[in-house]
Parts: structure tokens; C-alpha cells; sequence
């Protein structure tokens, strides 16, 4: 595939393009993904920071029911009996009492502690409505894990561990009970909101999720639903789309709540700068891209289509289009002068050609008459040879048959008025001269099949029977018994360099002596040298007015007949031109 200069400078254009477009579009992700990872380790320090500061508030009450688990005045109660004093056991409940509210004050956040005595049926509560001793009270879950029931976390703590529902069969002789407002971690919630960003949330399995005040519920239900929090991963991020935002959820598993905090960010915001800036690039290159294809169809216009008319004009100058001109554009650039240059040229090419031309049509005709007029003694000697063997025999109508054949021969080659036939008016010969070797020989036969669209080809004189006689005369009558010769024609299109031309076929076929293909390559080699002895002049001759007059591969062509004999191909070439083109030569 040839590229022309305007494709070459176009594919240059597109070749130092897309290596800078590829590379800052590498550069630009490398930045997109460099900054995400470091606002994902970002945003997951902070979360995990804030994760520890929830955890921390809640091991603090988890630590204050261990601690008043093991206080002194709780053991004291726990074994008095019914021998101690009711001023010592009331002394005992109010120290209890007020370690719990002092406990209880300690804290930041909003906290209850219970403490139930199943033995001594007592409960001491920081809450006014928890006083009553109660069985229900010793139907708990499981003690150590922080539970969120009815509305609250609730912490249980038992002096026994075998914990079941019947602590009376166990042993225990103390539950302790901390709950704590989920509220307090709702404000937690939004303190970090409002510092940090993001919409935290807690998710708690089986629960609704605790949400920040002014949190997105749609935000929130995408991510509970579209993000697994199962997983073995304690910690991560994770990207998500939501109507049509990009989010950056980071999460965090609590350590001492069964459940996980969530903080989605807004990725959006943090790629605004990068956007923008890549939407400059991309319309510096956009911009840069018009500018270079105006600049390539400038130079399309300016030199490619010149070019073209240039190169199409020379085309049709070698295509014989003498005529051929190329409009001359009013620019005063170079493609300018080399259009007028090139007009100039063809016009004198044009003279020439014409000149040349009409020398060369004298000098082929005064070549074709030449070697006709080498042919016609040929074909006198061998009638006269017959007639005088005719004459020995005593063959009178034979002799009449030679002598009116040959009347009518030199009649026919006499005309010269034009040295150009019919192919109807060859084949009239023909028959003439196979009829008079059917006379002489009596073992011949012939049978001629040309084609009715081959009859008015123009062919030149004498092109046929030099061969039919060289048929009969070398292919036949060296052979013992009778012989055959056929004669047929056909007519086939060609495409020759781009040229559809057709070729003409006239088959002279003899069942006589047959040839080797080596005896057949030396006779094709003969016919295109120089005359010599070996061969006959009427075969060469008939090769070489061929080849002067018709080009291309015209000629005589031999091949050998599967069956025994030869066949001889006379063949010629003519262009098909259509009605409405000219000849080129003005």
C-alpha cells in the first residue's frame, strides 16, 4: 500500500497526538489513584481514630462494672446474714449507693448502672424505677458482649460465669447491669461530621442503624445494601456510586460493640481540581487537533490536489491522451508553474508523438508490403511445381483446377488498392488451395469451423494459407495413409496492464507428424530470429508481419496434439475502446 504525502503528514500528526494524549492520560490516572489511596488511608486513620475514641468511653463503663464487682462494700453485702444489724445493712446499701452515682458521674457520656443481688432479693439502680426486686431481672443474654436492647446497650456482668437462666441453681450471688444511651454515640456522630466530614453511621446487625442527625438515608440504605460488612476484614475502604456520586465508604469493626462504623465521602469534591485540570488538557488537545486537521486539509488542498492532477495527468499522457491538459489554478505558488510547465510539456510531447507517429506508420507499412511481397514467389513456386507434375501425369483438369485456383490467387494479391482482408476472404482461399491438395494428394481431408464473428475481421493478406500449407507439405504428407487438417477461430477478452483487449485465435490443427516439445521450443526460437534456412519463409514471414502490426504477444504459437499432430495458433490482439473516448493524439 502506497501512503501519499498528505497521508504520511497525517498519520505524522496522529503519531505525535496520541503518545502525549496516552501519557498524560497514564499520568493523570497515576495522580487519580495516588491521591485516592492516600485520602482512603486518610479517611480510614481518622475513622479508625474515632472508632477508638467510641470504644474507649464504652471500655470505660465495661471497666466500671468489673470494678464495682469486686468493691468491698458489694462483697460485704452480698454475705451478710441474718444476724447483721439493719443499721449496718443500711449503712452498706447507701455507701453502695453512692458509688454507683459517683461512677456514674465519672463518665461523659449518659449511663445507668444496676446491680441485682438474687439472694438478699435486692436491686440497687441509679434508675428511680429500677428498685424493685423482680425475677425477669435474672433473664439475661449472655454476660461480657454489649447488647442493644430496647432502645439502649446494655453490659451484664455475673460473679459466675456458668451464667444461665437460672441463676439461683448456679451460684450467682451478683448481676451487675451498665446501659448507656445510644444518643451518646450519636453525638459522637455528628461531633465527627462536623469536624472531619463524611456521613457516619453505626451499623448494628438486626438493628437499625444509629445515623448522625442530619444524615442521608438513601446514602445509607445504598450502602447497607450494596456493601458486604461480613467479611474477615476489620477495616477497609470501599468505592461506590450513588446518584451518580463517587463515594469513598471507609469502615471500621467495633471492639467492643458488635458492630461496625461507616463513613461514606464524597470523592468528587477531593477530583474537582484534577478534573478540571485534565478538561483543559483534553480541550488544549481538542483545540490542538482542529488547528491540525485545518493545517492537514490546507495542505490537501494546497498540495495534494495538485499532486493528484499531476500525477493523473501523467497517467493519461502515458496512457497515449496526448490531449490531456490540467487546469491552471490563478495562485502564483509553485504547483502554479509546475501546471503550466506540465501543459507546455504535453503540448510539445504531443508534436512529437504525432510526428513520430506518422514516420513510424510509413516505415510499418512500407515493412508489412516488404514482407508480403517475399511471400507471394513462395506461393508461385510451389503452384507451379504442382502444375508441372499435373502436367507429367496428364492430369488435364487438374491442371485447369491449378491454373483458375491460381488465377484467382494472384487476381486476390494483385488488388492494390489495400494490402488489409477479410477473414471470409482468407478462408475463400483457403478452401481453394485444401480443394487442390484434395485434387493432387487424394488422401487429405479438411474441415474449416471459423467462427460468423470472426469473417469480417481485417486481417492482413496471405496470413492463413502459409500455414495450412506448411501443414500439408511437412505434417501430412511425410506420413503414411490419409491425413486431416481443421481449421477454427475463436474470440476471448483480455485485461493487458490495465487495458482489456481482445484476442483473436485461428487454429490450423493436423493429425500428421508430431513434434517433441523441444523440436516445438526451437521452432518458436527460429520464428523470432533472424530468417534462416532452417525454417520456411512463409511461417516466418506470417510471425513477423504479426508481431510488426499487432504487438503484445501476436504471433504463431505451436503446441502438440494429444492424439498425434500439431496445432498452430495464429493470434492477434486488437483494444476494445469505447464509443464516447478519443484516441489521445488530439
Amino acid at each position: 500500500m502506497k501512503f501519499t504525502v498528505f497521508a504520511k503528514t497525517v498519520i505524522l500528526l496522529i503519531c505525535l497526538l496520541v503518545p502525549i494524549l496516552l501519557l498524560y492520560t497514564y499520568a493523570n490516572q497515576a495522580n487519580v489513584d495516588m491521591v485516592v489511596e492516600e485520602k482512603q488511608q486518610s479517611s480510614l486513620n481518622q475513622f479508625n481514630y474515632f472508632s477508638s475514641q467510641v470504644d474507649k468511653n464504652i471500655e470505660q463503663l465495661s471497666l466500671y462494672g468489673l470494678t464495682l464487682l469486686r468493691d468491698p462494700s458489694i462483697l460485704h453485702y452480698r454475705y451478710m446474714t441474718d444476724s447483721t444489724s439493719q443499721y449496718e445493712k443500711n449503712s452498706i446499701y447507701l455507701d453502695i449507693l453512692d458509688k454507683l452515682s459517683l461512677y456514674q458521674s465519672t463518665s461523659r457520656w449518659k449511663n445507668d448502672i444496676t446491680i441485682v443481688l438474687p439472694q438478699a432479693e435486692l436491686v440497687l439502680s441509679t434508675m428511680s424505677s429500677r428498685t424493685v426486686y423482680d425475677e425477669k431481672m435474672l433473664t439475661f443474654p449472655q454476660p461480657g458482649q454489649w447488647q442493644l436492647e430496647k432502645g439502649s446497650f446494655t453490659y451484664f456482668f455475673t460473679d459466675n460465669y456458668e451464667w444461665n437462666e437460672k441463676p439461683m441453681n448456679t451460684g450467682v450471688r451478683t448481676v451487675m447491669e451498665i446501659n448507656f444511651d445510644p444518643m451518646n454515640v450519636v453525638a459522637m456522630l455528628d461531633d465527627f461530621k462536623e469536624t472531619q466530614g463524611g456521613d457516619p453511621f453505626l451499623l448494628v446487625p438486626g438493628n437499625d442503624p444509629l445515623l448522625n442527625r442530619t444524615a442521608d438515608p438513601e446514602l445509607v440504605e445504598a450502602i447497607m445494601r450494596d456493601m458486604p460488612f461480613n467479611g474477615p476484614e476489620r477495616e477497609g475502604n470501599h468505592q461506590l456510586e450513588v446518584g451518580g456520586k463517587q463515594y469513598l465508604v471507609s469502615y471500621v469493626h467495633s471492639k467492643q460493640l458488635q458492630a461496625v462504623y461507616v463513613n461514606p465521602v464524597v470523592l468528587d469534591d477531593l477530583l474537582t481540581p484534577m478534573d478540571k485540570s485534565r478538561n483543559m488538557f483534553i480541550t488544549s488537545i481538542l483545540l490542538l487537533l482542529v488547528l491540525s486537521i485545518g493545517a492537514a486539509l490546507l495542505l490537501y488542498r494546497k498540495v495534494q490536489v495538485p499532486i493528484h492532477r499531476l500525477m493523473r495527468g501523467l497517467q493519461q499522457i502515458r496512457k497515449g491522451q496526448l490531449s490531456t491538459r490540467i487546469p491552471v489554478d490563478h495562485s502564483r505558488d509553485e504547483f502554479a508553474y509546475l501546471t503550466q510547465s506540465f501543459n507546455h510539456m504535453a503540448e510539445q510531447i504531443q508534436e512529437l508523438i504525432e510526428k513520430v507517429y506518422e514516420e513510424r506508420i510509413r516505415s510499418r507499412e512500407a515493412t508489412l508490403k516488404h514482407l508480403q511481397s517475399q511471400i507471394n514467389p513462395h506461393f508461385l513456386y510451389n503452384c507451379l511445381f504442382y502444375i508441372k507434375n499435373m502436367t507429367q501425369l496428364g492430369n488435364r483438369e487438374a491442371v485447369i483446377a491449378m491454373s483458375l485456383s491460381l488465377g484467382d490467387y494472384y487476381r486476390y494479391i494483385t488488388r492494390g488498392e489495400n494490402d488489409m482482408t477479410t477473414v471470409e476472404e482468407e478462408i475463400r482461399l483457403l478452401d481453394h488451395y485444401l480443394s487442390i491438395q484434395q485434387m493432387r494428394t487424394n488422401r487429405l481431408t479438411y474441415e474449416i469451423a471459423v467462427p460468423q464473428q470472426l469473417m469480417l475481421l481485417h486481417i492482413p493478406r496471405l496470413l492463413i494459407q502459409p500455414i495450412v500449407e506448411n501443414a500439408v507439405i511437412h505434417g501430412i504428407e511425410p506420413m503414411e495413409g490419409s491425413g486431416h487438417v481443421v481449421v477454427t477461430g475463436m474470440a476471448v477478452p483480455e485485461h493487458i496492464e490495465g487495458r482489456t483487449y481482445t484476442r483473436y485465435s485461428l487454429f490450423v490443427d493436423n493429425d500428421g507428424v508430431t513434434l517433441t516439445a523441444e523440436e516445438i521450443a526451437e521452432l518458436e526460437r527460429e520464428i523470432n530470429e533472424p530468417m534462416g534456412e532452417e525454417i520456411g519463409t512463409g511461417t516466418w514471414n506470417v510471425h513477423q508481419r504479426l508481431v510488426t502490426r499487432y504487438g503484445l504477444s501476436s504471433g504463431l504459437h505451436f503446441g502438440a496434439i494429444p492424439y498425434g499432430g500439431l496445432s498452430v495458433e495464429i493470434r492477434w490482439f486488437e483494444e476494445e475502446q469505447p464509443h464516447d473516448e478519443s484516441d489521445g493524439r488530439g
